[in-house]
């Protein structure tokens, strides 16, 4: 059986959401990474493209990749899902990650800004009934790997994402506004035991590459000024930026940069 990369690349038909990403085109560099690495690792490209919410300005497909990826994956025969966020590349020779991981739900610490995960923390914990949360277990949702045994998970998480709506998206836009899925998945991570793996190296996802000085080079060595992000890192994920147009910019100087190797 083959492994799954469950490519997150819906482009929500939404104004709003078109207008915030920049009708979405850097999903169309991210991909290209994507589809080379599955072809050279033997992995099936999943491209998640249509959600089962039509309005996806209201139901976030941050939201609904949880709702709808095992559903979509059904008819093929497969040993492990990783489903990765469309806002990422991947080095061209990034190490086949199936093969470093177990049967347990492997996930990333998300450290990036700790005042903004205990504010999200500490926003939804009525929705959880003051649960006693360890904010040191806090992970991140733009990279995961799953085995069929975390269908059961995910059904509850969509479970009691339709059971609390309304709550759940007054918090989300009004009242908390950090984040969408990540404070709720957390919560239900710890409240069902879920055991999760954080064993795969940093390397494998670097998240705010502005915030962690990943975009400057070594200064001292005028011959090769290649970033950090590009030199140490396996997978990039093009987050935390003030402006969502930086993204596709950056985005788009990485590929001019990198999609030589992609041969």
């Amino acid at each position: 059986m083959k492994n799954v990369l469950f490519w997150c690349g819906v482009k929500s038909d939404d104004s709003n959401m078109q207008e915030k990403h920049g009708r979405f085109e850097y999903l169309d560099i991210g991909r290209k990474s994507w589809e080379w690495w599955c072809e050279k690792n033997d992995v099936i490209f999943f491209p998640y493209e249509k959600a089962s919410e039509a309005d996806t300005g209201k139901h976030r497909v941050t939201w609904t990749r949880w709702f709808d990826v095992f559903d979509q994956v059904k008819d093929i025969d497969y040993n492990k899902i990783a489903l990765i966020d469309g806002s990422t590349m991947v080095r061209w020779d990034t190490p086949n990650f199936f093969n470093l991981t177990d049967d347990r739900l492997t996930a990333f610490r998300s450290i990036e800004n700790l005042r903004w995960l205990y504010e999200g923390i500490s926003g939804y914990s009525l929705l959880f009934n003051n649960f006693d949360f360890d904010i040191s277990k806090y992970i991140s949702c733009g990279f995961q790997i799953f085995t069929k045994s975390h269908e059961k998970f995910l059904n509850k998480l969509t479970k009691f994402y339709y059971d609390n709506t309304d709550e759940i998206l007054n918090l989300q836009y009004n009242l908390v506004k950090k984040g969408t899925d990540q404070p709720v998945y957390n919560y239900l991570l710890q409240i069902n035991n879920i055991d999760v793996n954080i064993d795969l190296p940093r390397c494998f996802l670097l998240t705010h590459l502005n915030r962690f000085d990943w975009l400057s080079h070594n200064w001292q060595l005028k011959e090769d000024t290649t970033p950090f992000f590009i030199k140490y890192g396996y997978i990039w994920m093009y987050s935390g930026f003030p402006q969502r147009s930086h993204r596709y910019d950056l985005m788009k100087q990485t590929w001019d940069i990198v999609k030589k190797n992609y041969v």
